[in-house]
């Protein structure tokens, strides 16, 4: 079988990376294609998800720093996937969150879709970009905006069948897309996060990307009003600059910048706490924490009211305030979760395996549905 496999882009290492580094591995046996924007992976990244396969890339792929600056390419996006011309395969799958469904290619090819979200920046949050965009308020953003809604609706129609990664993500599709979905949660790596024997520390852990929407700034703040309390932060990203002012004379909050994936591991295993303070559509992160049998505190939204067990395997908060966050940390001081091993237990609805099954299973049943009038 020849397959295309079409990505947004390859650039950081995460959930939406490990997603495609599961189908990839699905289908190591086939003659596979793989088109991105662009392919900034680090050489370990390349190895873990693409197994050392060369990518196909756009024009991005060539400009200076693009890995710290594609966000701002968004407006030419539509442009630069559409150039890539996929004829000539038995099946075509993309992995999106931005434009990856935006290829041309033969109708008459099974093109299936596993969509992480429909673009964030354009649908349902479009009100916390703009708010973080210079021009948010202006007509020209607001002109951007409806000539991408306007080619995301219309590039979806040239989907056969979309995956979604959570139920919110389904509700999601339906509402921009008028498309209905099936939902396969994502692989996640609960063998690699496992409990550990080990005493748990005195701290609560805040790892992941420092941009805007994850609010870590907001967490930090929150434990600026609880000095009494041990805030480990862990992570870097183009939104990290101001943490080094604002955690002046914060005494008990500690950045440590990136972390490996077995120095991470160590510190989730002997944490009190995780707490994710973001709008996540599925959480991945989320839920490798409780693989290491470690509660959370997490936001009360999309993919957190999937993956987490109010009073079981956490506590979930309402807003995203300070105030929500000192109150989820007041809580779980008073009612501590400690029974590890259920909160692991949790985690294992959304093993790798799980996923490999769900998908070949979908892709099958896909496949026979929609060549069953073609075949001769």
């Amino acid at each position: 079988m020849k397959l295309a496999f079409v990505q947004d882009w390859f650039n950081a290492n995460g959930g939406a990376e490990k997603v495609a580094g599961a189908i990839l591995d699905i289908y190591d046996k086939e003659d596979v294609d793989i088109y991105a924007l662009f392919d900034h992976f680090s050489p370990s990244a390349r190895k873990e998800i693409l197994n050392n396969r060369p990518v196909k890339v756009s024009l991005l792929q060539h400009v200076p720093f693009i890995s710290k600056i594609y966000r701002y390419f968004l407006p030419f996006m539509p442009w630069l996937m559409k150039r890539f011309n996929l004829r000539g395969y038995d099946l075509i799958i993309s992995t999106s969150h931005a434009v990856a469904k935006g290829f041309r290619s033969d109708p008459a090819i099974l093109n299936i879709c596993y969509c992480h979200t429909p673009l964030r920046p354009i649908w349902d949050m479009y009100d916390d970009y703009a708010e973080h965009h210079a021009l948010g308020r202006s007509f020209i953003y607001r002109d951007y905006v409806n000539y991408l809604r306007n080619w995301d609706r219309e590039s979806s129609k040239h989907v056969h069948y979309f995956i979604a990664n959570s139920e919110h993500v389904s509700r999601r599709i339906e509402k921009s897309y008028n498309r209905a979905s099936k939902v396969i949660y994502p692989p996640v790596r609960v063998d690699k996060f496992s409990l550990s024997e080990s005493p748990r520390q005195d701290y609560y852990l805040c790892p992941g990307r420092f941009v805007p929407y994850k609010k870590m700034d907001m967490v930090a703040r929150a434990f600026q009003k609880m000095p009494d309390k041990k805030l480990v932060l862990i992570g870097e990203g183009w939104g990290a600059k101001k943490f080094d002012k604002m955690l002046r004379d914060c005494p008990n909050i500690e950045w440590l910048g990136y972390k490996n994936d077995e120095e991470m591991i160590r510190y989730i295993q002997q944490a009190k706490a995780c707490i994710f303070a973001a709008k996540e559509d599925f959480g991945i992160m989320c839920v490798e924490v409780q693989a290491c049998g470690t509660p959370v505190l997490a936001l009360n939204y999309g993919g957190h009211k999937e993956t987490v067990i109010d009073g079981v395997t956490g506590y979930l908060f309402l807003e995203q305030t300070e105030l929500s966050v000192i109150e989820a940390v007041k809580k779980l001081e008073r009612f501590p979760l400690n029974n590890h091993k259920a909160i692991r237990q949790n985690s294992l609805r959304f093993s790798e395996e799980r996923f490999k099954k769900e998908f070949v299973d979908f892709v099958q049943n896909a496949s026979d549905e929609f060549y069953k009038d073609k075949r001769i």
